[in-house]
Parts: C-alpha cells; sequence; structure tokens
C-alpha cells in the first residue's frame, strides 16, 4: 500500500496543488525505494525551523529544510519541514518560482530520508543531481 503524504501548512500563506505534490512525492518515493509508511511535508516560517534547528542540531541559524526519520531504516516515519522564507529568498535569488524551490526542498528532504547526505563536496554534488533529475519530472506535471 502505498503512503499518502499529509501536506501541512503552519504559519505560512502559501498554497500548493496538494493531490498534485502527493502524486510527485509518491513517484519520488517509489523511484528512490524509500521504505517510507508514513509523512509528513510540514510548511513553516524562518522562526519555527530555526528554533527546530537549534533544539536537535544545537545550531541557532536559519536552514531551510531538516528532515525527522521517527521510525527506523526500513519503515521511515518521515518529517520534513521546510522554511517558506527561506524557499522565498532562494527563489529569489536563483530566479525561480517560488513552487519551484518549494519542490527542491520536498525532493531534498526526500534524498535525506533515503540517507543522502550533503557533508562534503562530492556527496551534495551527487545529491544535486538526484534533486535535478526528479525535479524536471516534477515540472512537466505543473500547468504554466
Amino acid at each position: 500500500m502505498e503512503v499518502k503524504p499529509d501536506i501541512i501548512f503552519h504559519q505560512t500563506d502559501i498554497t500548493l496543488p496538494v493531490t498534485l505534490l502527493q502524486q510527485f512525492i509518491r513517484r519520488v518515493i517509489r523511484e528512490e525505494k524509500i521504505p517510507v509508511v508514513e509523512l509528513r511535508i510540514i510548511f513553516v516560517d524562518d522562526e519555527h525551523l530555526r528554533r527546530l534547528h537549534r533544539d536537535f542540531l544545537d545550531d541557532d541559524t536559519y536552514t531551510d529544510v531538516m528532515t525527522f526519520n521517527l521510525g527506523s531504516e526500513q519503515a521511515i516515519e518521515g518529517e520534513i519541514y521546510i522554511s517558506v522564507d527561506r524557499a522565498r529568498v532562494h527563489a529569489r535569488e536563483f530566479r525561480v518560482p517560488l513552487e519551484e524551490e518549494l519542490v527542491r526542498l520536498i525532493i531534498h528532504g526526500l534524498l535525506h530520508l533515503k540517507g543522502y547526505d550533503d557533508q562534503t563536496p562530492p556527496e551534495r554534488a551527487r545529491m544535486r543531481t538526484r534533486e535535478n533529475e526528479h525535479l524536471k519530472k516534477m515540472l512537466k506535471l505543473f500547468p504554466d
């Protein structure tokens, strides 16, 4: 049975096509063979994610995405927190639509659940390549 990701908009003013996003997320999960049994994507503001970053990683700085596996490696119960504020900053910086940046962050979080890391330049490059491959597929689904 496929997981139905929960999409939660907490402390944000954005809306996204939830059903389409859920379909895409399930597709990434299938293609990456991520053993997800439960998944929540939670869109928050900068301060919310900064508190999580401080409380869980002892780093009192802003970040764009944090991923948690509350289950096991064989049965992932994932939570992906995304800062809409950081996504807006990055979207302007990289001159892409906000929706595209938010999708990239979702993909990034899913890849972390898969076990990808981005601590070293080679790891970041490998992760970015996979992000770009998935992002291209998602952008074809979004109407212009």
